[in-house]
Formats: structure tokens, C-alpha cells, sequence
């Protein structure tokens, strides 16, 4: 366990000494390092010999410890149960990355404010789409001047990136982009209708679970299905990844990093079929609906975790074509990394542990190829960098927000030691990683009618 003597006039000022640091940067780690906080931010960093610790600093001792910075998600779907979780895992930030953009900026407030525990939030607010809207939550966008209309209200809403759906056209698309680069702020999609090299061409920044690869590649198209529930249209979408043309896929990976287009392919949640850890990931899962203090986990989620029941695949031939599917996702993955563009963490997180579905995302990163290390400055920097908060966030340095990581295993020799975790501080205070069965948030989520919020504004603006 960790020593620690910090009192209540030390507390602003205290430092972790005696562990390995890996500072999210991708260099050595450092032996008998040293991580000066003050208030919420850093304030040295390095061997213990080269940092200036004061008399008054309260002492943490993390010998035979590992300090971190604090883990981002760049892809969740945020409910109002899962903040305790992220935090319990070690993930100090996620970005939202679907909800009705005035419920989500009030539960981020409400975190930012101290009055519940979670994670910070970034978020996209509502995703935008050709009419109609399929979700709740999305919003159709009649023309090229709505999309840019939908862009700047949602930015003044406080998203800090937008998130386009899978009816985009390539023209929609390059009007929400524009807008949005003219605001500083990225997008992102979960594609269909419009590919990769179209998304790349109109100026998407990144592809989510590495949608309209698949369409810009394929050997051939992929055969209509109608009538699919949710369960086989999901099967149906992963199968048609086997029709990559690896040759293809060169040439747009050339693309795609030329254009500075990342790739979050979300693995651990959209390929926990084809995983070799999928019966593992099943045992974990359930063990979660057997902690008491958990007893606020919604009964549909509870369900889930008890049985994994959608990660089974009963015919064989879908299980096939799945899994020559999962191999060339991995295969263009690694490739776009080898090239020179960025692969970044997000779990997906909707049926899941939240926060140990980010860990799990950085293991099933080590299967496919990338290093401890490498999964490690996904989950960090990179994913700080991407998300506009690589100036605070993201790498354990002097000048950045204090949010730290302690683990008592190297999670350079398995990253899947990343769940020892021991201690967390998230803006330079200690994270109770306690559970708290009353655990909720004030503001619940609303049950959605039309006109949303953004397309009342859409029509008072037209």
C-alpha cells in the first residue's frame, strides 16, 4: 500500500516520491522519480535528485510504485451512473461522444463544479445527420447552411468537437467541416454513406471505429440485409470488414495520414467477438454485478455484465467472417501508425465497466501489435492532444493539470496492470476510489421530444 503522509496543512502542496515515472511522453521511464504538485497543477517532475522539494510538501512515498498521467477516453457514451467507475480505473477525462448537448453540458458543470464525482467531460453534444434523425438525440441537417448554423450552436453550447452520423453526405460533411475548423474545433464520425476517402477529401479529422474504411476499400459491396434487428445489423457491419482490399487500403492509409485523418477503431468493444479475451472479459464482467455497493447500476446493465449475451456468435460462418474481418482492421491500424498517423484509445464505452473498458482498449492495442508504451501515450497524450487539451493535460510535466495515476505493477511489462491501480488524484486531489451505493447525479437524464434544444435553435436562426 502507499505511504502517505500528508496532513491537512500539507495537502495543496505534496509529492510523490520514489516511483517509476512514465510521463506519457513514450521516453524511459524514470527510476526514484519525484512529481511535485501545488494546488491543481504540477509543478516539477524527474529523478527525486533534480526536483526542489520544499520543507512544507506533504510526502507520499510510491517506492516500487509507477505515476501516470491520468487516462482520457475519447470515445464514451456517458450515463449518469458510470461516473465512480471512470474514476475508480484511473480515467480522469472522457469525451462524450453522443447525448442531447444541453443534458451532457450540465452534467459536465455539475462534475467541474464539485457536486458529484466523475470524470471531466469533454463532449460533441448532439450528432449530426441527413434527415431523418435515427437516435433520439440526432439531428438532420436540411442544408449545407444548417450544418454550419448547427456547428457554431453547439460550439456556444460548449462542445468542443462535433460528431457527424452515418447518413452524412460527402457535401453536409464539408459545410460542418469548415465550420467547425473556422472554430478550432475537430470532427469526427461514425460513418456509412459517405467513405473514408470522401470524409478525408472533405476534411474529417477522425473515424470513428474506423467507419468507411470498408466502403473506400471493399473487394466488392456489401450485400443488403433488410430487416435486421440491432444485434445482426451490428454482426452484418463487422462481417463486411473481411472485404478489405488490403492493396486498397495502402493507398488510402496514405490518405488518410496525409491528411492527418486519426483512426479510433474502438477494438475491445466493437471486436470483443473475434478477441481471444472475450470469455475473460465475460468473467470480468460479471463479477462487477456482484458487488453490493454497485447496487445503482441500471437492471439492463446489470443484465448485460451478468451474461455478455450480444459478444456470442452462434453461426459459424459470421464468426468466420468476423474474425478475417478483426484481422485486417488490425492490419490497417498498423499500418496507418507505421505511416506516420494516429491511432488513438476509445472503448465505446455503452455495455461495459466504464474505465476498465478503456483499460481493456489498451490491451487489445498490445494484441494488435502496438507496445505497452505506445498504448500508454494513446491513452494520454495523444488523446489529450486530439480532444484540444494537450497543452494541460495528458503528460505528467511541470505546468499541467495534476491528474495522476499510481499502479503497484508495471503496466510497461503487461498493460493490463494498469488495474493495480493504488491512488488517483484528479486536479491535484486524492480520488476516492471507494464505491458509494447512493451514488447518482442531480441532473437526470431527460427523456427526449422534438424539437431538441439544438433544432429549436436551428429554426429560430433559419
Amino acid at each position: 500500500m502507499v505511504k502517505s503522509f500528508m496532513t491537512k496543512e500539507t495537502d495543496n502542496r505534496f509529492v510523490l516520491i520514489g516511483g517509476t515515472l512514465i510521463d506519457g511522453e513514450g521516453g524511459n521511464p524514470i527510476r526514484d522519480a519525484a512529481v511535485l504538485v501545488a494546488g491543481n497543477r504540477i509543478e516539477e517532475a524527474g529523478r527525486r535528485d533534480a526536483v526542489n522539494i520544499p520543507s512544507d510538501a506533504g510526502i507520499v512515498d510510491v517506492a516500487g510504485k509507477f505515476i501516470l498521467p491520468g487516462l482520457i477516453d475519447v470515445h464514451v457514451h456517458y450515463q449518469g451512473w458510470m461516473g465512480e467507475l471512470f474514476l475508480a480505473h484511473g480515467v480522469t477525462t472522457v469525451k462524450d461522444m453522443g447525448n442531447d448537448v444541453e443534458w451532457i453540458s450540465r452534467v459536465a458543470g455539475e462534475i467541474n463544479g464539485g457536486e458529484t464525482r466523475g470524470p471531466r467531460i469533454v463532449y460533441v453534444g448532439n450528432g449530426l445527420d441527413a434527415p431523418p434523425p435515427f437516435r433520439e438525440h440526432h439531428v438532420g441537417l436540411e442544408s449545407s447552411d444548417a450544418a454550419r448554423r448547427a456547428v457554431r450552436l453547439l460550439s456556444e453550447h460548449g462542445a468542443s468537437a462535433i460528431k457527424v452520423r452515418e447518413k452524412i453526405t460527402p457535401g453536409l460533411l464539408a459545410a460542418v467541416c469548415e465550420a467547425a475548423h473556422e472554430l478550432g474545433i475537430p470532427v469526427t464520425g461514425h460513418l456509412g454513406h459517405t467513405n473514408a476517402r470522401e470524409a478525408a477529401l472533405a476534411g474529417i479529422d477522425g473515424l470513428e471505429h474506423a467507419t468507411g474504411v470498408v466502403e473506400a476499400t471493399a473487394e466488392h459491396s456489401k450485400p443488403a440485409e433488410p430487416g435486421l434487428n440491432d444485434v445482426q445489423q451490428f454482426i452484418a457491419e463487422l462481417k463486411a470488414f473481411a472485404l478489405i482490399d488490403l492493396e486498397k487500403a495502402e493507398d488510402l492509409i496514405g490518405l488518410l495520414v496525409e491528411r492527418d485523418v486519426a483512426l479510433i477503431p474502438t477494438l475491445s468493444t466493437w471486436w470483443r467477438m473475434a478477441s481471444h479475451r472475450r470469455e475473460q472479459f465475460a468473467v470480468e464482467d460479471a463479477e462487477y454485478t456482484r458487488i453490493p455497493e454497485l447496487k445503482y447500476l441500471p437492471e439492463f446493465i446489470r443484465q448485460f455484465l451478468a451474461a455478455s449475451f450480444i459478444f456470442n456468435v452462434a453461426d459459424e460462418d459470421d464468426s468466420r467472417q468476423i474474425a478475417a474481418g478483426y484481422e485486417k482492421i488490425r492490419r490497417v491500424i498498423r499500418r496507418h501508425a507505421e505511416l506516420g498517423g494516429r491511432v488513438l484509445a476509445g472503448s465505446d464505452t455503452i455495455y461495459a465497466v466504464p474505465g476498465l473498458s478503456l483499460i481493456r482498449e489498451l490491451v487489445v492495442m498490445t494484441d494488435a501489435g502496438f507496445s505497452p508504451m505506445e498504448a500508454i501515450v494513446m491513452g494520454t497524450r495523444d488523446n489529450a492532444r486530439f480532444i484540444g487539451r494537450g497543452e494541460s493535460l495528458g503528460t505528467i510535466a511541470a505546468g499541467k493539470i495534476a491528474d495522476i495515476v499510481v499502479t503497484a505493477a508495471d503496466p510497461l511489462e503487461h498493460i493490463a496492470n494498469l488495474q493495480s491501480v493504488e491512488m488517483i488524484f484528479k486536479d491535484g486531489s486524492e480520488v476516492d476510489r471507494n464505491y458509494n451505493p447512493d451514488y447518482g447525479i442531480s441532473t437526470a437524464a431527460p427523456n427526449l421530444t422534438r424539437p431538441l434544444w439544438l433544432e429549436r435553435r436551428l429554426q429560430d436562426t433559419a
